[in-house]
């Protein structure tokens, strides 16, 4: 099979795996993943858009499912390779990124997930990700993520965030 054969079947892989994830059928998108990557893999060197894009998909899949040991040494790949392909400040990591953020946050690791979701704020506005304080004004703890899966930088003294409301996070 050539490279160009392997490249498309993996975007096959990549497109079925999108529509199992849709319909709810985990198991199925996870195969369809893992298919993918090891096309991907094979077609062009580990470092193509493929590779990455499986890789991140097939990480943050893991993530969700509760999964975080194999999600964390997924996840850390797809970063590498996004990395690799397109250098560190590109808009693709974030996703990668932010459920390797939530996989150090489910394990307790806080300090290594802000880390984590300031430099995804830093990749999404454009800016250098700069350390954020984490004592809140109000004497309060921090909230640490919102439902969009980004921290919430409402609480710290330098945040970008305003609070509009109980529980409602917006930034501006």
């Amino acid at each position: 099979m050539d490279t160009t054969t392997r490249r498309r079947l993996a975007r096959r892989h990549l497109a079925r795996a999108r529509r199992h994830g849709a319909e709810g059928r985990y198991a199925e998108a996870e195969g369809d993943l893992r298919a993918a990557l090891r096309l991907a893999r094979t077609a062009a060197g580990p470092v193509s858009a493929e590779a990455a894009e499986a890789a991140s998909a097939l990480g943050i899949l893991l993530e969700a499912l509760g999964r975080p040991t194999e999600a964390e040494e997924i996840l850390l790949f797809a970063v590498h390779l996004y990395e690799r392909a397109y250098g560190p400040d590109d808009p693709r990591l974030t996703p990668p990124l932010n459920a390797l953020g939530a996989v150090r946050q489910r394990r307790g690791d806080l300090a290594g997930a802000e880390r984590l979701y300031a430099r995804v704020v830093g990749i999404a506005t454009g800016t250098e990700a700069r350390p954020v304080r984490q004592t809140a004004p109000y004497g309060g703890p921090t909230c640490l993520r919102t439902r969009t899966g980004f921290p919430c930088l409402c609480g710290w003294r330098d945040g970008g965030a305003v609070r509009r409301g109980p529980g409602a996070h917006s930034f501006g």
